[in-house]
């Protein structure tokens, strides 16, 4: 049941993803509009007026201002100074902050900014959904807004703030060079627009702007310049430059006590003259485009190859010697192109109905709308309009049936579903108290630990092999001793000629041949033993055959009736999670607005199907003997887990609680039973001291050997994976692979504490 789970959490990956791509993409944000009104004031400073037209659904709106460049460079008077990466273009402060909204109504153009109607209070703090606050806050170098107006009020919201020291006065000429939109802008603005008033009249002012070539900049009169752009990208700075009379700003303070005239119109021709280049080779580029476009639809008279070059022929510049020779070349084609992309929605009808509608789909449907849009017929788009209408009627009937019959199916599938889960877990629950009793005192019966372990999970683990070992020492075949040199702890075997069963001949080989020799082992060379890749898999291959033989001894005594589950009801509960899958998508496509229902449907099948899946896993299949002994056996744990409760007179032999202690390590209570076996050997008097330090000794033994085990088995797993994945170059080592510790096909689990 585990590969189950495994599928079906890969299928649920998959489906949630396809929703989360496909249909929660959200489309890229983007603002209407914004526009900044900027005056440049008499001592230096300049008045900024922002305006924000957001779309969409939103809470308010985020926005950073930077006055000064943290990175920008000394200005020493040089020519590369007048850049505008120095930092006498910085301001050195902002002041006379104000936020505002304007009604959307009454904003028609960028001579509405100053009508402000709601004024903003600053606080520290607010939540989603308020309105008419704002929060501020400050950076050496910037000012961060987070203003709160929900987009329900239909606004547009405004900033207003003064930033001092903006004008540079150089010895002949002032100048404003400013960032407008910022490095960070994170939203495509499609509509910008910036004017800026001067202090006064100057007959020679003189406007730059830096960006996107899309940018278009000019004189209103001889105080008001004008710059403006559309569809600006995120994250794109939109920068100006004014240089204008040094008179208008007598009281400006920043000054290059230099010449700023020459290299500034030397910087800005070479800009201009490298942009207009640009525009140059982009016209021919676009002049190329559209002639091959052209080309293209004379070959192939279709409504694309028509759209695409009529498209681009639009884009020339009205300068083009081409752009009338391309029109006239497509008007040419016009006529066929209709009748082609007639004849093409014809076929594409023909197809959707075929066959009683059977490939009539949401897709195909919306590729022909598609296309129907394309023409430029009206009367026939209309014709098409009408039948894409009545096809999509025809595809909501098939869908809601389709949805129906999923349902149906999905709703019987999960009774049956429903119906044996509710009867395996009466069965196992029914089994787990099989036996009447509350305690089970003494051993159920004399199986082996590793057949105990395999009856208990239906597998066997390391558990189980140090449990055996456990047993082993219990029975005298092995005993223990002191290393005096090192504190370590020795096994020696003392019945050389001991014949048990096969599982205790694999314990018994791993100990005294493989790691051990002449009969003895210690436990820091088993701890050890794995970590030589060799030897790993050495060991690794005997826990295998552990595990082989442990379970042929299980099956000897028909405690378990055969396969845990059949093929048939995994393929059962994996075509109900797909077709539940399915059922979803369906109700998604059927409604609008559903994504909510969409994931909370995914979610409760899944936990349904989870549900479903643990209660099979927990039902091994016993027979009446494996059950009986099964609710035996979980007795006898519940009286180990309360051993220290009983009375002194009511506590088992002393020298039967290394047994306990074996049973309890295969049942899972060894840390508890050894806790409460050490309290009762310290409140019992009336046992022979001697016997109570052996016993003491033999349960620090146990725990050691357990640990022992485990950690070689552990190091073993992890050698074998380590020398499959490692990667080296002579530099002394390599990394494992990032999917972690690969575990050999039929290697036994790896518990850790």
């Amino acid at each position: 049941m585990k590969k189950i789970r495994i599928v079906l959490i890969f299928i649920t990956m998959i489906f949630v993803f396809c929703l989360t791509d496909n249909v929660l993409a959200k489309e890229e944000e983007t603002t209407k509009l914004l526009y900044q009104d900027i005056t440049i004031n008499e001592d230096g400073s300049m008045t900024v007026r922002e305006a924000a037209w957001l779309k969409g659904e939103y809470n308010g709106r985020l926005r950073d201002i930077d006055f000064k460049n943290p990175y920008a460079i000394a200005f020493t008077g040089i020519y590369s100074n007048f850049t505008g990466n120095t930092d006498i273009y910085d301001g050195t402060g902002m002041k006379d902050i104000k936020v505002y909204d304007i009604s959307q109504e009454n904003f028609n153009s960028i001579d509405d900014i100053k009508k402000a109607e709601t004024i903003y209070e600053e606080v520290r703090s607010a939540s989603n959904g308020d309105y008419g606050v704002y929060e501020l806050t400050e950076h050496s170098s910037s000012r961060d807004f987070k203003i709160y107006c929900p987009n329900n009020k239909n606004k547009v919201m405004c900033i207003e703030y003064t930033i001092e020291d903006a004008v540079v006065v150089h010895n002949d000429v002032a100048e404003l060079y400013w960032n407008v939109l910022g490095d960070y802008f994170e939203e495509i603005v499609e509509d910008f627009q910036v004017v800026v008033h001067l202090p006064g009249e100057d007959s020679d002012v003189r406007i730059w702007t830096h960006g996107p070539l899309t940018g278009e900049n000019k004189i209103l009169d001889s105080k008001t310049l004008y710059f403006k752009d559309t569809n600006v990208d995120s994250y794109t700075p939109e920068t100006i430059r004014i240089m204008f009379n040094k008179d208008l700003v007598p009281q400006a303070t920043k000054k290059s006590n230099i010449d700023g005239r020459d290299n500034i119109l030397k910087y800005e021709q070479m800009l201009a003259d490298t942009a207009n280049s640009e525009r140059e080779k982009e016209k021919l580029n676009l002049e190329s485009k559209a002639s091959e476009a052209v080309v293209d639809l004379e070959e192939n008279q279709r409504m694309y190859y028509y759209n695409y070059a009529l498209e681009l022929v639009n884009e020339l510049d009205e300068t083009s010697k081409e752009k009338q020779n391309f029109l006239d070349r497509i008007e040419k084609t016009k006529d066929m192109v209709n009748e082609n992309w007639k004849e093409g929605l014809k076929y594409n009808i023909k197809s959707l109905i075929d066959d009683n509608y059977m490939f009539l789909t949401r897709s195909r449907l919306e590729d022909f709308k598609e296309n129907v849009e394309e023409g430029f017929d009206e009367e026939a788009k209309k014709e098409y309009l009408n039948i894409y209408e009545k096809l999509n009627n025809v595809l909501e009937v098939k869908q809601a049936r389709l949805r129906k019959g999923f349902t149906i199916f999905v709703i019987i599938t999960n009774t049956i579903l429903g119906a044996i889960a509710i009867y395996k877990l009466i069965k196992i629950i029914n089994e787990r108290h099989k036996f009447k009793g509350h305690y089970y005192r003494e051993f159920p019966s004399e199986d082996n630990p590793n057949v105990l372990e395999y009856l208990m999970k239906r597998k066997s683990t390391n558990i189980g092999f140090s449990a055996t070992i456990l047993n082993l020492i219990n029975k005298k075949i092995i005993s223990y001793e002191k290393n005096p040199d090192n504190d370590d702890v020795i096994l020696v075997l003392e019945n050389k000629s001991y014949r048990g069963t096969s599982a205790e001949a694999v314990a018994l080989y791993v100990l005294f041949n493989m790691v051990g020799r002449d009969n003895k082992c210690n436990l820091k060379s088993l701890k050890n033993y794995g970590k030589n890749t060799s030897k790993a898999k050495n060991l690794i291959k005997r826990i295998d055959e552990f595990e082989k033989v442990t379970k042929e001894e299980t099956e000897r005594k028909e405690y378990f009736k055969g396969n845990e589950t059949s093929i048939i009801y995994k393929i059962f509960v994996i075509i109900n999670y797909v077709l539940s899958l399915c059922l979803a998508f369906g109700v998604f496509y059927g409604l609008s607005n559903c994504t909510l229902q969409v994931l909370g449907y995914l979610l409760g099948i899944t936990i349904i199907n989870s549900i479903y899946l643990v209660i099979n896993a927990n039902d091994k299949n016993r027979t009446k003997k494996g059950k009986e002994e099964y609710s035996k056996w979980l007795a006898h744990k519940r009286f180990l887990k309360d051993f220290s409760n009983f009375d002194e007179k009511d506590l088992p032999e002393i020298t039967l609680w290394e047994r306990y202690l074996v049973t309890a390590t295969v049942l899972g209570c060894a840390d508890k039973v050894e806790k409460k076996m050490k309290m009762s050997i310290t409140d019992t008097s009336n046992i022979d001291t001697n016997l109570l330090i052996y016993q003491s000794v033999n349960l620090g033994i146990t725990r050691e050997l357990s640990r022992s085990v485990e950690t070689a088995i552990h190091n073993s797993s992890y050698s074998i994976s380590s020398s499959s994945y490692s990667s080296g170059g002579g530099f002394g080592g390599g990394s494992s692979g990032g999917g972690g510790r690969r575990r050999p096909e039929a290697a036994v689990e790896v518990v850790s504490k």
